[in-house]
Protein backbone atom coordinates (compact mmCIF):
# COMPACT_ATOMS: atom_id res chain seq x y z
CA UNK A 1 0.00 0.00 0.00
CA UNK A 2 3.05 2.43 -0.35
CA UNK A 3 2.17 5.77 -2.07
CA UNK A 4 -1.40 5.43 -1.02
CA UNK A 5 -3.99 7.57 0.89
CA UNK A 6 -5.86 7.18 3.57
CA UNK A 7 -9.10 6.57 1.68
CA UNK A 8 -7.15 3.87 -0.93
CA UNK A 9 -5.59 2.16 1.45
CA UNK A 10 -8.87 2.18 3.38
CA UNK A 11 -10.68 0.18 -0.14
CA UNK A 12 -7.79 -2.31 0.01
CA UNK A 13 -8.23 -3.17 3.16
CA UNK A 14 -12.04 -3.57 2.56
CA UNK A 15 -11.42 -5.56 -0.15
CA UNK A 16 -8.87 -8.00 1.40
CA UNK A 17 -11.52 -8.47 4.83
CA UNK A 18 -14.47 -9.67 2.18
CA UNK A 19 -11.85 -11.91 0.33
CA UNK A 20 -11.09 -13.43 3.67
CA UNK A 21 -14.76 -13.52 4.38
CA UNK A 22 -14.93 -10.65 7.25
CA UNK A 23 -17.76 -8.73 7.51
CA UNK A 24 -16.72 -5.24 6.12
CA UNK A 25 -18.69 -3.79 9.05
CA UNK A 26 -16.37 -5.09 11.17
CA UNK A 27 -13.38 -3.01 10.17
CA UNK A 28 -12.09 -0.29 12.60
CA UNK A 29 -9.22 0.61 14.37
CA UNK A 30 -11.32 2.45 16.67
CA UNK A 31 -14.08 0.62 18.83
CA UNK A 32 -17.13 1.92 17.91
CA UNK A 33 -19.78 0.84 20.74
CA UNK A 34 -22.57 -1.19 19.94
CA UNK A 35 -23.99 -1.86 23.57
CA UNK A 36 -27.07 -3.93 22.14
CA UNK A 37 -24.84 -5.90 20.26
CA UNK A 38 -21.46 -6.24 22.16
CA UNK A 39 -21.41 -9.77 22.10
CA UNK A 40 -20.88 -9.87 17.84
CA UNK A 41 -17.00 -9.11 18.66
CA UNK A 42 -16.20 -13.02 20.67
CA UNK A 43 -13.33 -14.91 18.93
CA UNK A 44 -16.00 -17.64 18.80
CA UNK A 45 -17.65 -19.68 21.81
CA UNK A 46 -16.40 -23.08 21.90
CA UNK A 47 -18.70 -26.13 23.17
CA UNK A 48 -15.99 -26.92 25.98
CA UNK A 49 -15.72 -23.48 27.38
CA UNK A 50 -16.96 -23.13 31.36
CA UNK A 51 -19.53 -21.04 31.89
CA UNK A 52 -17.84 -18.52 34.22
CA UNK A 53 -15.12 -18.22 31.15
CA UNK A 54 -17.41 -17.65 28.87
CA UNK A 55 -19.31 -14.66 31.37
CA UNK A 56 -15.52 -13.61 31.53
CA UNK A 57 -15.16 -12.77 28.01
CA UNK A 58 -18.29 -11.75 27.53
CA UNK A 59 -17.53 -9.32 30.56
CA UNK A 60 -14.18 -8.01 29.16
CA UNK A 61 -16.03 -7.60 25.01
CA UNK A 62 -15.73 -3.79 24.19
CA UNK A 63 -18.52 -3.51 21.42
CA UNK A 64 -18.18 -4.49 17.22
CA UNK A 65 -15.84 -2.40 15.31
CA UNK A 66 -17.25 -0.09 12.16
CA UNK A 67 -14.53 1.95 10.36
CA UNK A 68 -14.15 5.30 12.32
CA UNK A 69 -13.50 8.46 10.01
CA UNK A 70 -10.28 9.45 9.03
CA UNK A 71 -10.44 13.08 10.05
CA UNK A 72 -11.18 11.84 13.59
CA UNK A 73 -8.07 9.28 13.18
CA UNK A 74 -6.33 12.63 12.28
CA UNK A 75 -7.42 14.29 15.26
CA UNK A 76 -6.39 12.08 18.08
CA UNK A 77 -3.10 11.69 16.81
CA UNK A 78 -2.80 15.50 17.08
CA UNK A 79 -4.60 16.01 20.31
CA UNK A 80 -2.17 13.38 21.91
CA UNK A 81 0.82 15.14 20.79
CA UNK A 82 2.45 11.74 18.95
CA UNK A 83 6.28 12.51 18.10
CA UNK A 84 8.73 9.85 16.47
CA UNK A 85 10.20 8.63 20.03
CA UNK A 86 6.10 7.45 21.46
CA UNK A 87 4.69 4.40 22.10
CA UNK A 88 1.16 4.73 20.52
CA UNK A 89 -1.53 1.61 21.91
CA UNK A 90 -4.65 1.76 20.56
CA UNK A 91 -7.19 -0.35 23.03
CA UNK A 92 -9.47 -1.98 20.45
CA UNK A 93 -7.04 -1.99 17.28
CA UNK A 94 -9.34 -3.29 14.73
CA UNK A 95 -7.64 -2.88 11.21
CA UNK A 96 -4.87 -1.24 12.67
CA UNK A 97 -4.81 2.13 11.20
CA UNK A 98 -4.73 4.63 14.05
CA UNK A 99 -1.22 3.08 15.13
CA UNK A 100 -0.36 2.54 11.21
CA UNK A 101 -0.88 6.35 11.16
CA UNK A 102 0.82 7.23 14.12
CA UNK A 103 3.95 4.84 12.83
CA UNK A 104 3.89 6.48 8.94
CA UNK A 105 3.22 10.04 9.90
CA UNK A 106 5.41 10.39 12.94
CA UNK A 107 7.40 7.76 12.63
CA UNK A 108 6.27 6.09 16.09
CA UNK A 109 5.96 2.61 17.83
CA UNK A 110 2.88 1.19 18.05
CA UNK A 111 1.07 -1.84 19.62
CA UNK A 112 -2.58 -2.54 19.11
CA UNK A 113 -4.60 -4.43 21.23
CA UNK A 114 -7.61 -6.27 19.98
CA UNK A 115 -9.69 -9.12 20.63
CA UNK A 116 -10.86 -10.31 16.97
CA UNK A 117 -8.21 -12.74 15.92
CA UNK A 118 -9.40 -11.96 12.17
CA UNK A 119 -9.00 -8.19 12.90
CA UNK A 120 -5.67 -8.85 14.37
CA UNK A 121 -4.35 -10.72 11.34
CA UNK A 122 -5.73 -8.36 8.99
CA UNK A 123 -3.85 -5.44 10.59
CA UNK A 124 -0.68 -7.16 10.52
CA UNK A 125 -1.22 -7.66 6.38
CA UNK A 126 -1.65 -3.94 6.60
CA UNK A 127 1.26 -2.85 8.56
CA UNK A 128 3.33 -5.31 6.02
CA UNK A 129 2.12 -3.99 3.26
CA UNK A 130 2.67 -0.27 4.30
CA UNK A 131 6.15 -1.56 5.33
CA UNK A 132 5.59 -1.03 9.05
CA UNK A 133 5.71 -3.92 10.01
CA UNK A 134 8.84 -3.34 12.27
CA UNK A 135 7.21 0.09 13.38
CA UNK A 136 4.12 -1.95 14.90
CA UNK A 137 2.63 -5.03 16.34
CA UNK A 138 -0.87 -6.46 17.10
CA UNK A 139 -1.83 -8.78 20.21
CA UNK A 140 -5.15 -10.44 20.13
CA UNK A 141 -5.55 -10.03 24.16
CA UNK A 142 -7.70 -8.37 26.82
CA UNK A 143 -7.63 -5.39 27.43
CA UNK A 144 -7.81 -5.96 31.11
CA UNK A 145 -5.05 -8.80 31.45
CA UNK A 146 -2.64 -6.42 29.09
CA UNK A 147 0.30 -4.38 30.66
CA UNK A 148 0.35 -1.13 29.20
CA UNK A 149 3.71 -0.12 30.86
CA UNK A 150 5.72 0.48 27.52
CA UNK A 151 2.81 2.91 26.27
CA UNK A 152 4.07 7.11 26.22
CA UNK A 153 0.38 7.32 24.72
CA UNK A 154 -2.68 5.55 24.71
CA UNK A 155 -6.02 5.66 22.37
CA UNK A 156 -9.27 4.41 22.78
CA UNK A 157 -12.97 4.16 22.21
CA UNK A 158 -14.78 1.96 24.23
CA UNK A 159 -18.08 1.36 25.92
CA UNK A 160 -18.64 3.98 29.01
CA UNK A 161 -18.24 0.80 31.73
CA UNK A 162 -14.60 -0.18 30.16
CA UNK A 163 -12.89 3.24 29.84
CA UNK A 164 -14.11 4.21 33.76
CA UNK A 165 -12.92 0.27 34.51
CA UNK A 166 -9.90 0.97 33.19
CA UNK A 167 -8.94 3.99 34.95
CA UNK A 168 -7.21 2.46 38.14
CA UNK A 169 -5.23 0.23 35.62
CA UNK A 170 -3.90 3.24 33.07
CA UNK A 171 -3.16 5.44 36.44
CA UNK A 172 -1.00 2.65 37.75
CA UNK A 173 0.83 1.47 34.69
CA UNK A 174 1.59 4.41 32.69
CA UNK A 175 4.70 6.64 33.63
CA UNK A 176 3.99 10.01 34.43
CA UNK A 177 3.70 12.25 31.40
CA UNK A 178 2.24 9.91 29.03
CA UNK A 179 -0.82 10.96 27.19
CA UNK A 180 -4.20 9.49 26.71
CA UNK A 181 -7.23 10.72 24.08
CA UNK A 182 -10.84 8.93 24.58
CA UNK A 183 -12.94 9.55 22.02
CA UNK A 184 -16.56 10.29 23.30
CA UNK A 185 -16.21 9.01 26.69
CA UNK A 186 -14.41 10.44 29.69
CA UNK A 187 -12.08 8.41 32.18
CA UNK A 188 -14.93 9.27 34.69
CA UNK A 189 -14.40 10.36 37.58
CA UNK A 190 -10.95 11.27 36.18
CA UNK A 191 -10.97 15.38 34.83
CA UNK A 192 -9.60 15.86 31.46
CA UNK A 193 -6.86 18.24 31.05
CA UNK A 194 -8.81 19.22 27.81
CA UNK A 195 -11.90 18.69 25.60
CA UNK A 196 -11.83 19.11 21.82
CA UNK A 197 -15.38 19.03 20.37
CA UNK A 198 -16.19 19.26 16.74
CA UNK A 199 -18.49 17.91 13.97
CA UNK A 200 -17.77 14.99 11.66
CA UNK A 201 -20.24 14.21 9.22
CA UNK A 202 -19.63 10.61 8.49
CA UNK A 203 -19.95 9.75 11.66
CA UNK A 204 -23.74 10.19 11.42
CA UNK A 205 -23.44 6.66 10.17
CA UNK A 206 -21.73 5.48 12.79
CA UNK A 207 -23.13 6.80 16.29
CA UNK A 208 -26.51 8.67 14.90
CA UNK A 209 -24.79 11.75 15.77
CA UNK A 210 -22.14 14.12 13.97
CA UNK A 211 -20.95 15.48 17.26
CA UNK A 212 -17.73 13.91 18.73
CA UNK A 213 -15.95 14.48 21.96
CA UNK A 214 -11.95 14.13 22.43
CA UNK A 215 -10.51 13.90 26.14
CA UNK A 216 -7.27 14.22 26.69
CA UNK A 217 -5.58 13.28 29.93
CA UNK A 218 -1.51 13.58 31.35
CA UNK A 219 -1.37 10.66 33.42
CA UNK A 220 0.06 12.51 37.29
CA UNK A 221 2.85 10.70 39.03
CA UNK A 222 2.07 8.97 42.05
CA UNK A 223 2.39 11.11 44.63
CA UNK A 224 -0.20 9.44 47.71
CA UNK A 225 1.37 8.34 50.96
CA UNK A 226 3.18 9.86 53.67
CA UNK A 227 6.83 12.19 52.64
CA UNK A 228 10.03 13.45 54.84
CA UNK A 229 9.93 17.22 54.00
CA UNK A 230 13.33 18.89 54.29
CA UNK A 231 13.38 22.83 54.24
CA UNK A 232 15.76 25.54 54.89
CA UNK A 233 16.72 26.10 58.27
CA UNK A 234 15.98 29.68 58.20
CA UNK A 235 12.08 28.07 57.14
CA UNK A 236 11.91 25.06 59.39
CA UNK A 237 14.68 23.59 61.96
CA UNK A 238 13.64 20.08 61.73
CA UNK A 239 11.83 18.13 58.72
CA UNK A 240 8.21 17.89 58.45
CA UNK A 241 5.63 14.98 57.71
CA UNK A 242 3.44 15.29 54.73
CA UNK A 243 0.36 13.46 54.37
CA UNK A 244 -0.69 13.33 50.80
CA UNK A 245 -4.34 11.86 49.48
CA UNK A 246 -4.54 11.21 45.95
CA UNK A 247 -7.70 10.07 43.85
CA UNK A 248 -8.67 10.18 40.03
CA UNK A 249 -10.64 13.23 40.74
CA UNK A 250 -9.24 15.05 43.71
CA UNK A 251 -5.40 15.33 44.83
CA UNK A 252 -5.03 16.76 49.00
CA UNK A 253 -2.95 16.85 51.92
CA UNK A 254 -1.38 17.83 55.26
CA UNK A 255 1.62 18.89 56.88
CA UNK A 256 2.20 17.80 60.24
CA UNK A 257 4.28 20.04 62.51
CA UNK A 258 4.22 18.95 66.45
CA UNK A 259 0.65 19.43 66.82
CA UNK A 260 -0.39 21.55 64.45
CA UNK A 261 -1.65 20.07 61.30
CA UNK A 262 -1.42 22.40 58.33
CA UNK A 263 -3.32 21.98 54.97
CA UNK A 264 -1.30 21.95 51.53
CA UNK A 265 -2.79 25.12 49.58
CA UNK A 266 -4.24 24.86 46.09
CA UNK A 267 -1.97 21.67 45.34
CA UNK A 268 -1.78 21.21 41.80
CA UNK A 269 -0.04 17.91 39.63
CA UNK A 270 0.65 17.83 36.46
CA UNK A 271 2.56 14.65 35.34
CA UNK A 272 5.57 14.65 36.99
CA UNK A 273 5.57 18.80 38.56
CA UNK A 274 3.95 19.60 41.75
CA UNK A 275 3.31 22.80 43.58
CA UNK A 276 1.32 23.55 46.38
CA UNK A 277 1.61 26.80 49.11
CA UNK A 278 1.52 26.54 52.88
CA UNK A 279 0.76 28.60 55.95
CA UNK A 280 3.64 27.65 57.96
CA UNK A 281 4.97 29.54 61.53
CA UNK A 282 3.06 32.65 59.92
CA UNK A 283 4.77 32.62 56.56
CA UNK A 284 3.21 31.86 53.98
CA UNK A 285 5.48 29.12 51.73
CA UNK A 286 5.29 28.35 47.81
CA UNK A 287 6.92 25.39 46.97
CA UNK A 288 7.50 23.95 43.07
CA UNK A 289 9.55 20.89 42.36
CA UNK A 290 9.26 17.89 40.32
CA UNK A 291 8.36 14.07 41.60
CA UNK A 292 11.17 10.90 40.42
CA UNK A 293 10.24 7.90 42.13
CA UNK A 294 10.50 8.36 45.97
CA UNK A 295 11.97 11.75 45.95
CA UNK A 296 10.76 15.08 45.49
CA UNK A 297 12.76 18.09 44.80
CA UNK A 298 12.41 21.59 43.89
CA UNK A 299 11.76 25.46 45.05
CA UNK A 300 10.76 27.15 47.91
CA UNK A 301 10.15 30.41 48.17
CA UNK A 302 8.65 32.46 51.40
CA UNK A 303 8.95 36.85 51.07
CA UNK A 304 12.72 37.18 50.52
CA UNK A 305 13.65 33.91 51.10
CA UNK A 306 14.14 31.80 47.81
CA UNK A 307 16.07 28.34 48.62
CA UNK A 308 15.57 24.15 47.55
CA UNK A 309 13.56 21.73 49.89
CA UNK A 310 13.43 18.49 48.87
CA UNK A 311 11.15 15.43 50.31
CA UNK A 312 11.40 11.62 50.58
CA UNK A 313 8.89 8.93 50.49
CA UNK A 314 8.59 6.89 53.59
CA UNK A 315 5.31 4.96 53.45
CA UNK A 316 3.39 4.82 49.83
CA UNK A 317 -0.72 5.45 50.21
CA UNK A 318 -2.28 1.65 51.04
CA UNK A 319 -4.11 0.42 47.25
Amino acid sequence: MEGLNDKAVELVLRSMLLAAGIAVGAIGTIGVPVPGHAQDRQTGTQADKKPDQDKKEKDNIAGPYVPTPWVIVDEMLKLGDVVANDVVYDLGSGDGRLVISAARRFGARGVGIELQGDLVEMAAIGAKHEKLADKVKFIQGDLFETDFSEASVVMLYLLPRFVTRLVPKLRAELKAGSRIVSHDYPLAPWPPDKTLIFDVEEKEQISGSVRTTLYYYVVPAKLGGTWQVSLPKELAGTPLSMEISQEPDRLNGVVRAGRETLPLRDPLLRADQFRFGLLYRGRLLSLTGMVSGERMSGEVVAGSVRDRWSARLLRPAAN
